[in-house]
């Protein structure tokens, strides 16, 4: 396996957010047309007008890599004399995918040489595929960009997702020419997105994987490169049978349904590393946070399971970036969206609105934002606090000078009950009051032959569903507070710890954070699980004493959110999220093996000494209004 190597400006984003959006009102999805306000004045991205050039398209040009192995991309480029900035894009899921050229020839017709390559072993590109492992081929190949004749030498990236992790392994290595990224939907290590606290994500895992191994397919079977340029993945049927068979297959590491043991083996490293080790040391881009000098552009939405990684990497960027540009230049737009990109008209999940203003022109965004950088555009599109929230509830923006706000008041909401949460929904109470004397510990029976459903989910988000009729299972426990007096903000981390025992030697348990309106409606905010035998950490597992109360810290991710008069807080607890994470078989076997499955028997206590908890972050109301 190829590893990475080792490897003054006033901080603002208001100014360039607004401009942004307002330039953009009534601008077709994803951002206005190249040629719009070509003349005069300023433009639509707040700049000196430039010309528009005609753009000038070459298909599978050759990258050859330090191996010597060939990547090809399509480069479009303004017809005209002279030399321009570059914008690179590396992606594994086909440069040529349906209407991306549209988008790639706007942007080339403002002046940007745009390069979109397939990585490595997908598609046009030569070589085998490992995921993730994009360090090296991504600074050969901002270096090659930079060397092109008609490439001035100032190299930008951008992209969500696997295309935000070909931007930060590359930015690790500190290529010469990497001016500056745009990294959305990110991850900072790759063992937290792939084992959240310890259970394995499942659905995405094994979906993505079947999915890559279709173009392998169609590679191993002699399709040229011209043949292999086109996106291609799983069929309606065999997503079907994915639903409702794969995912329900043991032992784990026995699935090879579609050849995927020999066309995406990088499943089964996976699988074969549950514990943080080297392996994944390898795909850590927080370790490298030290290293990078480039700014860089985060955002992400409040249900996207990328959101934990996306606010690491800003943060960390922001205190520990090789030099003063590259922390000042680190700004984040946090919205509530879900893992795919946000338009103007990203203002509702599912049947949830969030109101007219929730929606986001990130095309327009992503054009100021290079303006700046790559097209000495005006520098006040850096004017502005560097954080960007989309504050729920209230449905607002605002702006804030760091994240997690420092104002924030950890606040510690105790679980109460007479030992019936799991089956009467006025049993379990939250208040502010610590357990004065032994109450009733809350049972159930966690079986994973029928684990709790996930729910309304697509590919690596979450969603704000009600989760009501899941509260009716006698294995979901129910904690709710009394109606609030006054409005209360909840923004930042969001932390539950259980005292808890279980009958068996490993088990899981789930956390979620949920807003109930005066009518009864419920909405998700956020949620998390922890796999017990992680309960100390990534690296050692160590399995539990059946019937022995032990502390679990459970990371419920983030949210920001205005929980309004008359509304209650809500937690739910379980010990199962499936297909979205795997089911624990509760035998404490070593992961992947296991095709027995057992009861557990869980115990959540309530008790002076073992007291169990929500933690929210509180913002005070004597704050200053959202700007």
């Amino acid at each position: 396996m190829r590893r990475p190597r080792s490897c003054a400006a006033k901080p603002l984003l208001t100014a360039m957010l607004l401009a942004a959006l307002a330039a953009c009102e009534g601008a077709p999805e994803g951002g206005a047309r190249a040629g719009d306000d070509e003349v005069g004045g300023r433009d639509r991205l707040g700049a000196e007008s430039r010309p528009s050039y005609a753009v000038r398209l070459e298909k599978n040009v050759p990258a050859e890599m330090r191996d010597g192995v060939i990547l090809r991309a399509d480069v479009y480029r303004p017809e005209a004399e002279g030399t321009f900035p570059a914008l690179l894009r590396r992606t594994p899921y086909s440069k040529s995918s349906e209407g991306s050229a549209e988008r790639f020839e706007s942007l080339a017709a403002d002046g940007l040489v745009v390069v979109v390559q397939d990585t490595r072993g997908r598609y046009a590109s030569e070589g085998v595929a490992v995921p993730h492992d994009e360090a090296e081929d991504g600074y050969d190949t901002v270096e090659w960009v930079a060397s092109l004749p008609y490439v001035n030498g100032r190299v930008g990236m951008w992209g969500g997702s696997y295309l935000a992790t070909t931007q930060l392994t590359a930015a690790g290595l500190a290529p010469p020419h990497l001016v500056a990224i745009a990294p959305s939907s990110s991850y900072t290590s790759r063992y937290d997105m792939v084992f959240q606290g310890g259970a394995f994500y499942l659905s995405d895992g094994l979906g993505w994987n079947l999915g890559q191994a279709a173009d392998v397919r169609r590679r191993r079977d002699g399709a040229s490169f011209v043949d292999r340029d086109g996106p291609i993945g799983l069929t309606g049927a065999q997503r079907a049978k994915l639903r409702e068979e794969w995912l329900w297959h043991l032992p784990l590491a026995s699935i090879d349904v579609l050849d995927i043991r020999t066309l995406a083996p990088g499943y089964f490293w996976m699988l074969e590393h549950p514990s943080y080790d080297e392996f994944w040391e390898t795909y850590d881009i927080g370790l490298r946070h030290d290293r990078f000098e480039t700014p860089a552009l985060h955002v992400t939405g409040w249900y996207d399971t990328l959101l934990k990684g996306t606010l690491e990497n800003f943060r960390g960027l922001n205190a520990r970036a090789a030099t003063e540009r590259a922390r000042r230049g680190q700004r984040l737009v946090v919205g509530p969206w879900t893992h795919s990109g946000p338009t103007l008209e990203s203002t509702r999940i599912d049947d949830v609105d969030f109101g007219p203003d929730a929606g986001l022109d990130y095309e327009s965004l992503l054009r100021r934002w290079y303006d700046h950088w790559l097209q000495d555009g005006d520098p006040g599109v850096m004017e502005g606090p560097p954080v960007r929230l989309f504050v729920m509830g209230v449905n607002e923006w605002r702006d804030e000078e760091s994240w997690p706000l420092d104002r924030a008041v950890p606040t510690r909401y105790y679980l109460h009950s007479h030992g019936s949460a799991a089956s009467e929904p006025d049993d379990g109470r939250l208040d502010l009051v610590r357990p004065g004397a032994e109450e009733s510990p809350d049972r159930y029976v966690y079986d994973p032959r029928d684990p709790v459903p996930t729910g309304a989910m697509s590919g690596y988000s979450r969603a704000p569903s009600d989760p009501t009729p899941l509260q009716a299972r006698p294995d979901v426990v129910v904690y709710t507070s009394a109606p609030l007096d006054e409005r209360l903000e909840v923004t930042g981390y969001v932390g539950l710890t259980l005292w808890i025992s279980s009958s068996a030697p490993d088990t899981d348990f789930t956390g979620k954070l949920i807003d109930v309106a005066p009518d009864g409606r419920a909405r998700t905010l956020t949620d998390g699980i922890l796999r017990a035998r992680y309960r100390n950490g990534p690296v050692e597992p160590e399995l539990l004493r059946p019937g022995e109360p032990v502390e679990l810290h459970i990371d419920l991710l983030a949210t920001s959110n205005v929980f309004l008069p008359g509304h209650r807080i809500r937690l739910e607890v379980s010990s199962s999220n499936f297909p979205r994470f795997d089911r624990n078989p509760n035998t404490g076997a070593p992961f992947g093996v296991e095709d027995g499955l057992s009861l557990a028997t869980q115990t959540i206590h309530h008790a002076p000494e073992r007291a169990s908890y929500l933690l929210l972050p509180v913002v005070p109301r004597s704050t200053p209004d959202s700007n």
